[in-house]
């Protein structure tokens, strides 16, 4: 709780820049929904609803500034807000790794029970009498009440509780990312635009600041104040406006429901790591597994199909004529390797002699070969030669005498 009420021109400049930005994201998302079919909305639904949560988060030094009487209510709705961020995340989140017409899941508004835990903070704040209020968010001392004692007290729990909610949510983001990511490695050859980085760095980020506002909750409360800049919320929550703008409005769902094999684990096992009870079910048996194999092989050296940046498993399976979920369980199984990884294998492997020979440039003949970025072609090259394409190219020169 604040000593004052008047908030200092920096934080009341960024705060009312961020509430802008928030509000004006949300509204374009909303506006742009009408041209879209329904389960192509739903991931901007959820971050128009992030922009909004995002925004009111942004509110304290503006109602502080403009309508002081109400400052302590806007701070029990700021915490219901700031409860509402992480679960609308998490909707998010499912809605750009799940396929893209995944039917909506069952029991998502138990997401919203803790947007109600936070709702508590706010019916608490109005249970209290005006003077009382002003005395505990404007003056900044606790009155001689056992009623604002208890309110006090409720609200610091929220807080504190606030933060563990908000980082079991992170863990569970953060897991479902991976998941998704180690799916998109299965279903394409090239996942440059869909493997949501920006989103995992962002919630690792988050994550941190969480525990350390535990950290400075704590000391602030049970050791020794702390004294930090005023402008440092409004900082971080432009920053997160900022981001989400700049990555999540254009951020599209990585899972197209024509890439996905029938009958796989598409969607109920996508926030689940991957396991050796897979393909429990599958028939394939060892010589079918071998015959697929030969198969993939010779498809790829007599007809290179990997130039095709576009390649996916579901257009290998179809053109040598055998079900995805097979020609994934022999790719996994015995070829231990992941779609992804087979592809660009033969990819780099076309591109080496090339390398070697040093008469184009590193980013034509990944081009060439079948990736869409320089960035990727690094990273493949370096796994599969354990160099960069440099060295390699250096280390096959002859060296003068």
């Amino acid at each position: 709780m604040t000593a004052s009420l008047v908030p200092d021109p920096l934080s009341l400049i960024l705060s009312a820049a961020a509430l802008g930005q928030a509000l004006l994201c949300a509204a374009l998302l909303i506006s742009g929904q009408g041209t879209a079919q329904a389960h192509q909305q739903d991931h901007r639904r959820w971050l128009a609803a992030v922009f909004a949560a995002l925004g009111l988060l942004s509110t304290g030094p503006v109602s502080a500034a403009t309508a002081p009487a109400l400052f302590p209510l806007a701070t029990g709705l700021i915490l219901t807000a700031a409860y509402g961020l992480a679960p609308l995340v998490w909707l998010y989140t499912l809605r750009l790794t799940e396929p893209e017409n995944a039917p909506p899941r069952p029991r998502r508004w138990t997401h919203g029970l803790p947007v109600l835990a936070g709702a508590s903070g706010f019916f608490a704040i109005l249970t209290l009498p005006g003077d009382m209020r002003f005395e505990m968010f404007a003056a900044g001392t606790l009155p001689d009440s056992r009623h604002a004692a208890g309110v006090a007290l409720w609200l610091f729990l929220l807080v504190l509780a606030w933060n563990i909610v908000s980082g079991a949510y992170g863990f569970a983001i953060l897991r479902r990312l991976a998941a998704y990511r180690a799916r998109l490695r299965d279903l394409y050859s090239n996942n440059d635009g869909r493997e949501l980085y920006w989103l995992s760095t962002l919630i690792a980020v988050l994550s941190a600041v969480w525990a350390l506002a535990v950290a400075v909750l704590l000391i602030d409360n049970l050791l020794v104040p702390l004294f930090l800049p005023a402008s440092l919320g409004p900082v971080m929550l432009l920053s997160l406006i900022i981001t989400f703008a700049l990555k999540g409005v254009a951020q599209q769902p990585g899972l197209a429901a024509a890439d996905i094999p029938v009958g796989s684990l598409a969607d109920s096992q996508a926030d689940k790591p991957a396991s050796g009870g897979k393909y429990q079910k599958s028939a394939l048996d060892e010589a079918q597994a071998v015959r697929i194999s030969n198969k993939l092989s010779a498809v790829m050296r007599e007809e290179r199909l990997y130039l095709d940046p576009g390649l996916s498993l579901q257009k290998l399976s179809r053109h040598i004529g055998v079900a995805p979920n097979l020609v994934s369980q022999t790719l996994n199984q015995t070829l231990e390797e992941t779609f992804f990884d087979f592809v660009n294998r033969w990819r780099i492997e076309a591109a080496l002699p090339r390398v070697a020979a040093g008469e184009d440039t590193v980013m034509n003949i990944a081009l060439d070969v079948g990736f869409n970025t320089r960035s990727t072609f690094y990273t493949a090259f370096k796994q599969v030669t354990g160099t960069t394409p440099r060295a390699y190219r250096d280390a096959a020169s002859p060296t003068a005498d």
